[in-house]
């Protein structure tokens, strides 16, 4: 009597949580050193140095702050791309209730957060491939990728696992209960409401919505009905957003930007699709010193191969709908990412691919899956090809994200290796003289600031940390000469005036001190260490023959 085959997607709607289970008990273990870590970079604003982390009030003011405002400081973001994450806040203020700022709980809390978005993806990859083992193939190369350890190696990236946890969520509800007939409202309002989630933790989950409600309508039969839950989660967003940030304060600060931002974007789309197939590079980018000297022949070069990619993958999604469903979304979750190129000061880059890996892993699986009776049919001495190469990808994230664990271990870590990786990049030399400066090693922290202001001398942090640390190595007339040329290009700030003073008085050059310290109480006229500095030079300045 002949058996018939094994269905497969009966086979994935089978629950084996016990795989499930031993696949995050293997993650955690190779991602436990990381709890070790401490703070670094945005983590100290956002946790350590953030006045309203402990604020009991708190909570309910996020909602109508921007995000630099969340963490206590003024402002908004750089160059018209603001950011509105009061959930990310509400999550940081709720850990530091456990036992203050204690790195271990907020690193254990982004490690929990992570492990649940393997297994939204793991889920989804069961039910979409149908196969175990591609599912467990799918979590494994998610879950340790060296390039995207900076969405969930760093405390205050816990935004990125949140925002990937409320699509996929919304994703599997409508997948599971408003394929074929959609019955009931209650399933759309919940994906609606675990999409708010993932919105209101980080916003770009946003630019992902289109491309995945075309896949659930066309490949995965849900009924256009129920995907107006998460586009109406989208719209409520957005009316809280704008009213927090009194606009949208999203697309740029001029048309100039954007058509930058159009030049970048397809050669980011490629260095992304490259930087995760390759798992490099490992560290965080100050992407506009890669970006900013990018020519219009090179992007129009990058965008014929990319237009050559989204043929091959139009192409195969016959037979793996999945390929041009991974290529769509990267390119949609890298738009705003493309505006940052654009402006100095942001730092990052695996954290955006974040969600864009996810689904390539997926399309991945999926052409696998198709190929591997071809071979196996065509040349069955290929057979283990497919699994070699999986495991020697697995083999080479398991090293890569050794290196991952040491880089973000520390900010002095980070640092260096941000040095390493961009030394072209003045910001990567401030960041390291950052820390040199805090901790006390001023001859280094001057040599780092001196790099950056020799790479872009007309940049402002740099050369005032410079001015900075040399007044206090004891040269006030390099101090004083740097201090001058920030003033000429940005104009005089309070710190710079009490920078500027201190060196005049320790050179004698009182009336030029004079003219400094009342030039900084014009910017800040209550400024305590420049009426200190004002009180100094009436006590110490000699007396006039007249």
């Amino acid at each position: 009597m002949n058996q018939s085959a094994p269905d497969p997607d009966a086979a994935a709607h089978r629950r084996p949580w016990l795989q499930g289970a031993l696949l995050c008990l293997a993650a955690a273990a190779i991602l436990w050193p990381g709890l070790n870590a401490g703070f670094i970079w945005d983590d100290i604003k956002q946790i350590t140095d953030s006045p309203s982390i402990a604020d009991p009030k708190a909570p309910i003011r996020y909602f109508s702050l921007n995000v630099v405002e969340s963490w206590g400081s003024e402002g908004r973001g750089g160059d018209g791309v603001d950011t509105y994450r009061p959930l990310l806040f509400i999550a940081l203020w709720s850990i530091h209730h456990i036992n203050g700022p204690d790195p271990f709980w907020f690193h254990l809390a982004v490690l929990l957060s992570h492990l649940g978005v393997c297994l939204l993806l793991w889920i989804t990859a069961r039910r979409w491939l149908g196969s175990n083992l591609a599912a467990a193939l799918v979590f494994a190369v998610f879950a340790i990728h060296p390039v995207t350890t900076e969405a969930f190696l760093w405390a205050s990236a816990i935004s990125e696992s949140m925002a990937v946890a409320g699509l996929l969520g919304a994703v599997l509800i409508l997948d599971r209960w408003c394929r074929d007939d959609p019955g009931s409202w209650a399933p759309t309002i919940i994906a609606g409401l675990v999409m708010l989630f993932g919105l209101l933790s980080k916003e770009a989950v946003a630019t992902a919505l289109p491309v995945v409600s075309l896949y659930l309508w066309r490949v995965r039969g849900v009924r256009p009905r129920a995907l107006l839950g998460p586009w109406m989660a989208v719209v409520v967003f957005l009316v809280l957003r704008i009213n927090a940030l009194e606009g949208l304060q999203a697309t740029g600060s001029g048309s100039a930007q954007r058509i930058d931002a159009i030049r970048n974007l397809p050669v980011l789309v490629l260095d992304a699709l490259r930087s995760l197939l390759i798992l490099q590079p490992v560290g965080v980018r100050h992407l506009y010193w890669d970006y900013r000297d990018v020519a219009w022949s090179t992007s129009l070069i990058a965008a014929v191969v990319l237009v050559a990619f989204g043929f091959m993958a139009w192409k195969a999604r016959l037979w793996a709908p999945l390929v041009p469903t991974a290529l769509a979304i990267t390119i949609c979750m890298l738009v705003p990412v493309a505006l940052i190129t654009t402006a100095p000061g942001w730092s990052g880059f695996g954290r955006y691919l974040y969600l864009p890996w996810g689904f390539v892993a997926l399309a991945c699986a999926e052409g696998a899956l198709y190929l591997q009776p071809l071979i196996r049919a065509a040349a069955p001495r290929l057979r283990p090809v497919i699994g070699i190469v999986v495991a020697v990808f697995l083999a080479l994230e398991v090293l890569g994200l050794r290196h991952a664990l040491e880089i973000y271990h520390s900010q002095g870590n980070l640092a260096l290796a941000s040095v390493d990786l961009q030394p072209h990049a003045p910001d990567a030399w401030e960041w390291l003289g950052n820390h040199y400066l805090e901790i006390g090693d001023l001859s280094n922290a001057a040599r780092c600031y001196g790099e950056a202001v020799a790479i872009e001398p007309g940049i402002y942090r740099p050369r005032h940390n410079l001015a900075a640390a040399l007044y206090y190595l004891g040269r006030p007339a390099e101090a004083l000469e740097h201090e001058t040329a920030v003033a000429a290009i940005h104009g005089v700030t309070a710190d710079g005036a009490y920078i500027a003073t201190s060196a005049c008085l320790e050179l004698g050059r009182w009336d030029e001190a004079e003219r400094w310290v009342a030039r900084g109480l014009e910017m800040n006229p209550t400024n305590d260490r420049l009426l200190e500095l004002r009180s100094r030079w009436l006590n110490e300045r000699p007396e006039s023959d007249d």
